[in-house]
Protein backbone atom coordinates (compact mmCIF):
# COMPACT_ATOMS: atom_id res chain seq x y z
CA UNK A 1 0.00 0.00 0.00
CA UNK A 2 1.32 3.43 -0.90
CA UNK A 3 0.82 6.49 1.28
CA UNK A 4 0.32 9.69 -0.62
CA UNK A 5 2.33 12.82 0.03
CA UNK A 6 0.51 15.07 2.43
CA UNK A 7 -0.42 18.54 1.10
CA UNK A 8 1.04 20.79 3.74
CA UNK A 9 -0.25 24.06 2.24
CA UNK A 10 -3.91 23.09 2.76
CA UNK A 11 -3.17 21.90 6.30
CA UNK A 12 -1.43 25.23 7.01
CA UNK A 13 -4.53 27.15 5.86
CA UNK A 14 -6.59 25.26 8.44
CA UNK A 15 -4.00 25.97 11.14
CA UNK A 16 -4.12 29.69 10.34
CA UNK A 17 -7.91 29.62 10.31
CA UNK A 18 -8.50 27.74 13.57
CA UNK A 19 -5.13 27.69 15.38
CA UNK A 20 -5.48 23.91 15.68
CA UNK A 21 -2.64 21.56 14.79
CA UNK A 22 -2.96 17.91 13.81
CA UNK A 23 -0.16 17.34 11.28
CA UNK A 24 1.62 14.72 13.38
CA UNK A 25 -1.61 12.72 13.70
CA UNK A 26 -2.83 12.93 10.07
CA UNK A 27 0.41 12.63 8.11
CA UNK A 28 0.55 8.81 7.86
CA UNK A 29 -3.17 8.09 7.71
CA UNK A 30 -3.47 8.26 3.93
CA UNK A 31 -6.04 11.07 4.30
CA UNK A 32 -5.03 13.93 2.01
CA UNK A 33 -6.37 17.47 2.29
CA UNK A 34 -6.62 18.45 -1.35
CA UNK A 35 -8.21 21.91 -1.43
CA UNK A 36 -9.85 24.46 0.85
CA UNK A 37 -12.19 27.14 -0.48
CA UNK A 38 -14.04 29.85 1.37
CA UNK A 39 -17.66 30.49 0.46
CA UNK A 40 -19.89 33.16 1.88
CA UNK A 41 -23.40 32.24 2.91
CA UNK A 42 -25.45 35.18 1.63
CA UNK A 43 -28.37 34.55 3.99
CA UNK A 44 -26.42 35.12 7.22
CA UNK A 45 -23.00 36.39 6.04
CA UNK A 46 -21.32 33.45 7.73
CA UNK A 47 -18.21 32.06 6.10
CA UNK A 48 -18.50 28.45 5.02
CA UNK A 49 -15.45 26.44 4.04
CA UNK A 50 -15.39 23.67 1.52
CA UNK A 51 -12.64 21.10 2.12
CA UNK A 52 -11.85 18.58 -0.56
CA UNK A 53 -9.97 15.57 0.70
CA UNK A 54 -9.49 11.94 -0.17
CA UNK A 55 -8.07 8.72 1.09
CA UNK A 56 -6.90 5.94 -1.16
CA UNK A 57 -10.43 4.71 -1.84
CA UNK A 58 -12.80 7.68 -1.53
CA UNK A 59 -13.08 11.37 -2.30
CA UNK A 60 -14.83 13.74 0.11
CA UNK A 61 -16.20 17.24 -0.17
CA UNK A 62 -17.07 18.59 3.27
CA UNK A 63 -18.57 21.93 4.21
CA UNK A 64 -18.17 23.50 7.63
CA UNK A 65 -18.36 26.90 9.27
CA UNK A 66 -16.43 26.26 12.47
CA UNK A 67 -13.78 24.05 14.02
CA UNK A 68 -16.22 21.70 15.72
CA UNK A 69 -18.04 20.94 12.45
CA UNK A 70 -14.73 20.39 10.68
CA UNK A 71 -13.53 17.98 13.36
CA UNK A 72 -16.78 15.98 13.34
CA UNK A 73 -16.61 15.61 9.56
CA UNK A 74 -12.93 14.67 9.56
CA UNK A 75 -13.58 12.10 12.29
CA UNK A 76 -16.21 10.47 10.06
CA UNK A 77 -13.65 10.29 7.25
CA UNK A 78 -11.02 8.90 9.63
CA UNK A 79 -13.46 6.25 10.92
CA UNK A 80 -14.24 5.19 7.35
CA UNK A 81 -10.53 5.06 6.61
CA UNK A 82 -9.88 3.02 9.74
CA UNK A 83 -12.50 0.42 8.81
CA UNK A 84 -10.92 0.05 5.35
CA UNK A 85 -7.46 -0.33 6.89
CA UNK A 86 -8.65 -2.92 9.40
CA UNK A 87 -10.21 -4.91 6.56
CA UNK A 88 -6.93 -4.69 4.62
CA UNK A 89 -5.03 -5.87 7.71
CA UNK A 90 -7.35 -8.90 8.07
CA UNK A 91 -6.83 -9.74 4.39
CA UNK A 92 -3.05 -9.54 4.81
CA UNK A 93 -3.16 -11.80 7.86
CA UNK A 94 -5.01 -14.39 5.77
CA UNK A 95 -2.28 -14.51 3.11
CA UNK A 96 -0.77 -17.98 3.24
CA UNK A 97 1.69 -17.89 0.37
CA UNK A 98 3.80 -14.74 0.83
CA UNK A 99 6.09 -15.79 -2.03
CA UNK A 100 3.17 -15.69 -4.44
CA UNK A 101 2.03 -12.34 -3.00
CA UNK A 102 5.60 -11.10 -3.14
CA UNK A 103 7.52 -11.18 0.11
CA UNK A 104 8.80 -7.63 -0.17
CA UNK A 105 5.38 -6.32 -1.19
CA UNK A 106 3.73 -8.32 1.61
CA UNK A 107 6.09 -6.95 4.25
CA UNK A 108 5.69 -3.38 2.91
CA UNK A 109 1.88 -3.62 2.76
CA UNK A 110 1.69 -5.11 6.25
CA UNK A 111 4.02 -2.48 7.73
CA UNK A 112 2.31 0.44 5.97
CA UNK A 113 -1.15 -0.77 6.95
CA UNK A 114 -0.15 -1.13 10.61
CA UNK A 115 1.39 2.35 10.59
CA UNK A 116 -1.73 3.83 8.97
CA UNK A 117 -4.04 2.12 11.47
CA UNK A 118 -2.03 3.51 14.37
CA UNK A 119 -1.92 7.02 12.87
CA UNK A 120 -5.65 6.99 12.13
CA UNK A 121 -6.48 5.92 15.69
CA UNK A 122 -4.20 8.69 16.99
CA UNK A 123 -5.96 11.22 14.74
CA UNK A 124 -9.39 10.20 16.04
CA UNK A 125 -8.14 10.41 19.65
CA UNK A 126 -6.56 13.83 19.02
CA UNK A 127 -9.80 15.15 17.55
CA UNK A 128 -11.80 13.69 20.46
CA UNK A 129 -9.52 15.38 22.97
CA UNK A 130 -9.93 18.70 21.15
CA UNK A 131 -13.72 18.38 21.21
CA UNK A 132 -13.61 17.68 24.94
CA UNK A 133 -11.40 20.74 25.48
CA UNK A 134 -13.95 22.81 23.53
CA UNK A 135 -16.71 21.59 25.82
CA UNK A 136 -18.28 19.21 23.32
CA UNK A 137 -18.79 15.95 25.15
CA UNK A 138 -21.02 14.22 22.60
CA UNK A 139 -19.52 10.84 21.79
CA UNK A 140 -18.56 10.37 18.21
Amino acid sequence: MELYNFKLDIYNKIVVLYKFRFYKQIKNTGIILEDLCKEENSSDNQDVYNLVCFDQENSYNIKFSNLIEMIYLLVKIAETRLSILLKKERELLEVINTEEYGESRYFNDKETTAMSINSTKNLINHFSEKLISLGVYDSM
